[in-house]
């Protein structure tokens, strides 16, 4: 095959890859840049190993050359696709100047040298299958759901805030390759943007290499932080998107990575994005990032990820697992570039897959206990219009009441604590300390926005005496979170059945789990337990549907799957993997978190995203978490709680 055939021709040239996520693969061994695991004693803080980390990522930012010739798991050549130097000498890739000749987009050529455009596909915002963005006609439910993720004014209807400027930001191209074991191009590229100063060129405006000496704002070609954004709302694949040149004109790389997951088939429909896929993807274009430094500008000790929603959740798994072993394997079987497998049947790697903070919005995370947290949201609001779709059965309001009993117990079992080492419990669905935070939580959003002059809730809230009290100094204290549902109007806006993120029917996220062959699998082990311990009471309920039942607790519980299902659970779980409860424990976790959640998400519960936060606190993680008043499932931060840009200056400084 000519070297430029795969970018030309898309898929129709490519060996197809299995993957290994149905495999049984030997033990992965650490690669020498992680510690040995540490144990994580219930109430004690554990110091982050990241401080000598720092400097053992510099010295991993070698040149992609060295390794390409190691890769066993290719069907294109990863010494001319993975060096990007040598990609760009052989006019595989090439700089391309924006057409408002502010930056440079690392592009892929065709046969005849010409930048290949790439199709900007719809932004997945939510986690049903029908909740995403159409470019071309806005919102389809009005969620107000953004694709700017550096702050900026909120809007709550019709076109979302940035999107119509993310529609006018120019030709996209096709990027470069993050791994070389390819079944999806649309996915297996990320698109990398550089300021304009950042780059030399020659007389005929071509690139000749980076400017070190040039200057943004607070940074230089070589101390440039870089964004790493993924797409991954709803669970499904990331395929590279315009730049947000906000962080551009700040003087930041910006990157929008791409990745499989759940919908991602090849051309003969065959599936290739079961978890982890979406980590080994994500991780790759770090490693690529780090391994072409010769090419690409930026401080790469300074990545920070970010993302919406599900990519909000895949966000916080990169923050959670850098150079975590458990990956090596998957890592493996795509062709990343220095993993290798060892003579003993064990896997390593040569380069850092970690990120220096992550920014999450809005996370679809924990996604096997993410419907218990959503049914202790909004379990007492069955009767006051707190349903999905008009209608509740017997059996669904009592699922949905064990559900949020055993929010309680999950939450206790966590042993999080609050900054000051004050222990967060739940002693009844509306009682505990836990519960008293997620009320200070709100009350601080809605003080920020007050403080902001967003809002005058004397003005927007009537008779509110139930659920808010105004305080001698003028502050305001939620009081109640049933009231505060239903005195904001939150309360007639559900989106999710009950369960709702692993439904009775399969029809949400399950089937970014299972094998390469099945379509669909239930995976929430805490709803599977709910029903096998409750069958006899549940199953004398209106509305019971014995078969579904018993094929949710046989799947989760006792098939010959279920072992492989929780383990691509655990494998996308940040908290569990920064608490080391599910059998992994970090190792290289993000020195900074950031995450900001609307307190009118109907999605997911935003408790979801506070157990991250705590989990990264608890691991000695520098933690920014902040509710935005009244944003809904997005990232439309407004600037009442800060932005994302002032938070990448303050932790880069």
């Amino acid at each position: 095959m000519k070297s430029k055939s795969i970018l030309a021709l898309g898929m129709t040239a490519c060996v197809i890859a299995t993957g290994c996520s149905t495999a049984s693969v030997p033990e992965a061994t650490e690669t020498e840049l992680t510690r040995p695991e540490m144990a994580l004693e219930e109430t004690e803080s554990v110091e982050n190993t990241n401080d000598d980390h720092e400097k053992e990522s510099d010295s991993t930012m070698t040149d992609a050359s060295q390794y390409v010739s190691s890769i066993e798991n290719s069907n294109i050549d990863p010494a001319l696709y993975l060096d990007y130097s040598a990609g760009i000498e052989a006019g595989v890739y090439k700089w391309i100047l924006s057409e408002d000749e502010n930056y440079y987009i690392l592009a892929a050529l065709d046969e005849k040298g010409e930048p290949i455009e790439a199709i900007q596909k719809a932004i997945n915002v939510g986690a049903n299958n029908q909740e995403s963005i159409d470019l071309a006609g806005g919102d389809k439910k009005g969620d107000g759901a953004g694709q700017r993720q550096g702050g900026g004014g909120q809007n709550q209807g019709g076109m979302p805030g940035g999107m119509m400027e993310m529609m006018n930001r120019g030709t996209v191209y096709q990027g470069v390759y993050i791994n070389s074991n390819i079944t999806n191009t649309e996915y297996q590229t990320m698109a990398i943007y550089v300021p304009k100063d950042y780059m030399k060129t020659d007389s005929d405006g071509n690139v000749t290499g980076i400017n070190h000496e040039a200057k943004i704002g607070n940074y230089t070609a070589d101390t440039a932080p870089v964004v790493y954004l993924n797409e991954m709302g709803g669970w499904r694949s990331s395929s590279p998107k315009a730049a947000d040149t906000s962080f551009l004109d700040e003087g930041m790389i910006y990157v929008s990575a791409g990745g499989r997951s759940r919908d991602a088939v090849d051309e003969n429909g065959n599936i290739t994005g079961k978890s982890p896929t979406q980590m080994v993807d994500l991780k790759s274009g770090l490693i690529e990032l780090r391994a072409n430094t010769d090419v690409i500008p930026g401080d790469m000790t300074k990545i920070i990820s970010t993302g919406t929603s599900g990519g909000g959740q895949m966000s916080s798994i990169l923050g959670a697992s850098g150079n975590m072993a458990v990956y090596y394997p998957y890592m493996y079987e795509a062709g990343v570039l220095g993993v290798t497998k060892n003579a003993d049947g064990n896997y390593s790697s040569v380069f850092d897959d970690s990120v220096y903070a992550a920014q999450l919005y809005c996370p679809i995370a924990d996604l096997e206990n993410a419907d218990i947290a959503y049914a202790w949201w909004w379990v007492n609001l069955a009767d006051k219009g707190g349903i999905y779709n008009g209608s509740i059965t017997d059996f669904e309001k009592r699922l949905q009441e064990l559900e949020a009993e055993a929010f309680v117990e999950y939450i206790n079992g966590l042993n999080l604590r609050d900054s000051k080492g004050n222990a967060l419990t739940l002693t009844g669905l509306r009682e505990g300390s836990y519960y008293d935070a997620i009320l200070q939580n709100i009350s601080d959003a809605l003080n920020a926005a007050v403080t902001n002059g967003d809002i005058n809730p004397d003005e927007a809230y009537k008779n509110y005496s139930d659920w808010l009290t105004k305080n001698d100094d003028e502050t305001w204290q939620v009081t109640d979170l049933d009231g505060f549902m239903i005195g904001t109007g939150l309360v007639n806006k559900r989106n999710k059945a009950i369960p709702g993120f692993d439904t009775m029917d399969k029809s949400a996220e399950g089937d970014a789990f299972g094998t390469d062959t099945d379509q669909v699998v239930h995976f929430s082990k805490s709803v599977a337990q709910i029903l096998s311990d409750n069958y006899e009471e549940l199953s004398s309920l209106k509305g019971f549907d014995k078969e579904a039942v018993d094929d949710y607790i046989d799947e989760v519980l006792n098939s010959e799957k279920s072992a492989l299902i929780e383990e691509q659970t655990n494998l996308l779980n940040a908290t569990e993997i920064l608490l080391a409860n599910n059998g992994h424990n970090a190792a290289n976790f993000a020195h900074y978190w950031r995450d900001r959640s609307g307190t009118a998400d109907q999605h997911t519960s935003f408790s979801v995203g506070y157990n991250i936060l705590l989990a990264a606190q608890l691991r000695g993680a520098t933690v920014d978490y902040h509710l935005v008043w009244d944003m809904q499932h997005g990232n439309n931060e407004g600037t009442s709680t800060g932005t994302m840009i002032d938070w990448i200056k303050e932790i880069c400084s």
